[in-house]
């Protein structure tokens, strides 16, 4: 009898486990939005741009003494006068998805910003990385792969041909 008990026992444990093949290893990602950015044309006119207003660029920077991924997304559309700025971070399986987010449209034009964030809490590997942009449209998403065991930093562009991005 106590054979029985014991299998039945196990049978139900067994059955009540679920295996996470997909994602081993969780994290626990942070996001943060550094400093107040502004649009680039209120910028200095001396301040000539590196990468033109076509483009829209993440670059990154990984820290591994702090688990910390320095990114930069260069041509971020928002409106104008947003009162602010914000972005979110998820995490599923190898897959990273940063989206942003204004608050409150103040004017009715909208403006290029380049966005320094933060993403504390990462392990070294290889991700996909999803940029979610508010203003992008059916235009093409900022999409690709990072891999930070091998590549301390980078970047991923796609060109922009609608506004606020000026065309090829």
């Amino acid at each position: 009898m106590k054979t029985i008990i014991s299998l039945l026992f196990l049978i139900g444990v067994l059955l009540s486990c679920t295996f996470e093949t997909e994602n081993p290893a969780k994290m626990d990602l942070t996001i943060n939005l550094l400093g107040n950015p502004q649009c680039i044309y209120l910028k200095s006119p001396e301040t000539k741009a590196e990468i033109p207003e076509s483009q829209s660029c993440l670059e990154f920077a990984f820290d591994k003494d702090n688990r910390k991924l320095i990114l930069k997304h260069i041509h971020a559309a928002f409106n104008c006068c947003p009162e602010s700025l914000w972005c979110t971070v998820t995490y599923r399986n190898d897959t990273i998805i940063i989206q942003e987010f204004e608050k409150n449209m103040g004017c009715k034009c909208n403006c290029l910003y380049d966005l320094d964030l933060e993403l504390l809490g990462i392990n070294k590997g290889k991700y996909k990385l999803i940029l979610i942009e508010p203003y992008l449209g059916t235009q093409q998403s900022l999409v690709g792969t990072i891999d930070i065991l091998n590549q301390d930093q980078g970047s991923i562009c796609v060109s922009r041909n609608a506004y606020p991005w000026k065309g090829n």
